[in-house]
């Protein structure tokens, strides 16, 4: 007895395995959908071809009626349709994952480039988490000189303060 099917065999199992991975990763990444339906064209095809080098399509005119070849031209072509279909996923299911990768990337560089700067008194966090004027930063990051002011809309409200006080006492 020849064993041809044996690497089908072998390949229907690392299928399987793959399949496994990627199942137990599926919540994780969504992109990985696609490929985890690739290994299952892929896995459908190597039992096709299985079927096919087992002979086993000589019983499959007793209990549909078909004959031999009809049987074996059904199975090659299913198997040949499956091998297409797993490829156009992968394609497919590795175009997600880059798209995927690339939004996380600038997700990234996005969160990155955020200034934890306080409300109040407008200090920033440094990565060594110190608080640090905002003037340090600005020096720091290369901006131009920094000069301190006021605007007219808080002068009048500090002038608003300064009366109050003065009416109080």
């Amino acid at each position: 007895m020849h064993f041809t099917f044996l690497p089908d065999i072998i390949s229907f199992l690392l299928l399987c395995w793959a399949f496994i991975l990627l199942w137990r990763q599926r919540k994780q990444f969504q992109s990985l959908t696609p490929v985890t339906i690739a290994v299952v064209f892929l896995s459908l095809g190597r039992i096709a071809d299985v079927i096919l080098e087992l002979s086993i399509s000589r019983f499959a005119s007793s209990p549909l009626g078909w004959k031999r070849e009809s049987f074996d031209l059904i199975m090659t072509n299913t198997g040949n349709i499956c091998d297409v279909l797993g490829i156009l996923f992968l394609i497919y299911g590795f175009l997600k994952t880059i798209e995927f990768q690339k939004k996380e990337e600038k997700r990234i560089q996005d969160l990155e480039t955020l200034l934890p700067l306080c409300a109040w008194c407008k200090k920033y966090r440094s990565e060594n988490g110190e608080w640090k004027p905002i003037e340090e930063y600005l020096h720091d990051s290369g901006a131009p000189a920094v000069t301190h002011g006021i605007c007219p809309e808080c002068a009048s409200k500090q002038m608003d303060i300064v009366r109050s006080r003065k009416q109080k006492n």
